[in-house]
């Protein structure tokens, strides 16, 4: 128990202090995913549940299209520069809550619609399988996605890109600044999803985006 606890803070708190180049910089959601998403749902108007929100890319992507959204993210340096995000943006029923995504603090079948933007890697399974479950009405849509990294640009970029990736991992392991951080692979989202047994229904879409 003492482990996860601490793997939940050294997740959450890898995020502070730079929550406003984090949100200049990161990659934005395909607006296609509201359409998507509000077609399996089945709801005009739907409930989202946006888990681990960050600075709120993907919570605000829904104020055209849902009656409310809840951006959960337990990161108050990000949450704060959601909230800065929203007002500016003038959006709607958006409101951001200090949450995890194991924990939410929502009611139970609260959402027509979960979402995690490119966080899941960053989330314990079992329990955030089951906290969405619970949150979730009947017949409701569970999303997690992500972004292949890096973008197709030219081969140079991407070479000197993921070279770049692999020294700061292994510098960071070397001096252990991170040792308690713990993340998931992303190729092995859809078989713990499936294998949950919380869902009736999974599969993978790929979407195309240009940005």
């Amino acid at each position: 128990m003492r482990s996860d606890r601490a793997h939940v803070a050294a997740n959450t708190d890898r995020f502070s202090g730079f929550a406003e180049l984090y949100d200049s910089q990161r990659p934005r959601p395909p607006e296609i995913i509201v359409d998507l998403l509000t077609q399996l749902a089945a709801k005009d108007r739907p409930v989202v549940v946006d888990l681990g929100s960050g600075t709120g890319l993907s919570t605000i992507l829904w104020a055209r299209a849902a009656a409310e959204v809840v951006g959960v993210e337990p990161n108050a340096d990000m949450r704060a520069q959601a909230e800065r995000r929203a007002a500016d943006s003038g959006a709607g029923a958006i409101r951001f809550i200090e949450g995890l995504s194991t924990a939410t603090g929502l009611p139970d079948r609260y959402a027509d619609i979960v979402t995690c933007s490119q966080s899941l890697h960053w989330m314990e399974p079992n329990g955030t399988f089951a906290e969405v479950a619970r949150i979730l009405r009947d017949g409701g849509v569970f999303a997690a996605y992500d972004c292949d990294w890096p973008p197709t640009v030219n081969a140079e970029a991407e070479q000197a890109y993921n070279a770049c990736r692999v020294k700061a991992e292994a510098l960071e392991r070397s001096l252990r600044l991170a040792p308690e951080v713990r993340r998931w692979n992303k190729d092995g989202h859809l078989e713990r999803i499936r294998q949950s047994g919380r869902f009736r229904y999974v599969k993978e879409v790929v979407l195309h985006h240009v940005e």
